[in-house]
């Protein structure tokens, strides 16, 4: 199987250098690394000069947004599975693109394998990232089928993305993975959690503001809510999301980009309503039986004492 190995990237500078070595090391060969630059204007063209010829950059005009990066990189791909890692991610140790291939090789009713994401400096479990339907302490080290993939750590079968169409574009930065992980599962596809394959993640300030965040954020679940569900299970989606928006807003000082996402997500309907196509019964129905195994509220807040990780 051939490997595409998608990043898009934006002004991570040091800590790409760092990934780009834990992707230019996997000693699986039938590879290819592709970089979507987000118009950084940061020397990255520079920066990867001495990899050039292992490197396949693509450069926007603008700054898309990660969707359109992600789907820009998936179109160019060759690969048979398409692996999708954000640009402060990388592979905890060089043998992780073979044991990916090898789940896939075994598993032909596996589409989307998502990883067991870990911190970089210890090796461990990064809680902040976890978003499973069960209990990590519990099911950490144990492959599961699951509702959720990291949108910079997981891959896909090619056909996921040729059916799907890839991630919404409309939606620009924050939450996509959720809009994304509903429509695979509605096209029958099945997503799993492995702790086989690892990566760790170290999250960058650079451009993760908190004003972007919570606008972005705000206004995604308002179109998801609207898009992505039938009426009444949108609504309840939509209060509980912007319930605990409004709470982590408030929390870091930044309310006015939780008011400011609320109307512009309302305000943006209209240009999406040609998009709208909610999952089907069947789909909910699936994926309520996943969701039983998750953790409680307070138990799912523990793991953002400090800070919340959007």
């Amino acid at each position: 199987m051939r490997v595409s190995i998608v990043v898009p990237y934006f002004k991570r500078g040091e800590i790409f250098d760092r990934a780009l070595e834990t992707l230019l090391n996997q000693e699986y060969e039938n590879k290819e690394i592709i970089i979507v630059d987000n118009h950084s204007e940061d020397g990255l063209r520079q920066r990867i000069l001495p990899h050039q010829d292992s490197i396949k950059l693509i450069e926007l005009s603008e700054n898309a947004g990660a969707c359109a990066a992600r789907n820009q990189g998936a179109r160019a791909a060759s690969g048979d599975i398409l692996v999708i890692l954000d640009d402060d991610a990388g592979f905890l140790s060089p043998l992780e693109l073979a044991k990916l291939v090898k789940i896939f090789e075994n598993r032909p009713d596996v589409h989307v394998v998502a990883f067991q994401i870990c911190d970089p400096d210890t090796g461990e479990l990064r809680l902040r990232d976890w978003c499973h339907p069960c209990y990590w302490e519990e099911f950490a080290e144990t492959e599961f089928e699951t509702d959720h993939f990291g949108e910079g750590a997981s891959a896909f079968r090619r056909e996921v993305f040729e059916k799907t169409g890839g991630y919404y574009e409309q939606l620009f930065y924050g939450a996509e993975g959720l809009d994304m992980e509903l429509r695979v599962m509605d096209h029958g596809f099945k997503i799993v959690y492995s702790p086989e394959v690892r990566i760790w993640h170290q999250v960058s300030t650079k451009a993760r503001s908190d004003d972007r965040q919570y606008f972005y954020f705000t206004r995604n679940y308002v179109w998801m809510a609207y898009k992505d569900y039938p009426a009444l299970a949108g609504a309840r989606f939509l209060s509980f999301k912007l319930a605990m928006m409004f709470y982590l807003s408030v929390r870091a000082g930044s309310s006015h980009s939780f008011f400011r996402g609320v109307w512009d997500g309302f305000k943006g309907l209209p240009r999406i309503r040609k998009d709208r196509k909610p999952i089907s019964r069947a789909t909910m129905k699936h994926w309520l039986e996943l969701e039983k195994g998750r953790p409680g509220l307070l138990t799912r807040l523990a793991r953002h004492r400090i800070r919340p990780q959007l």
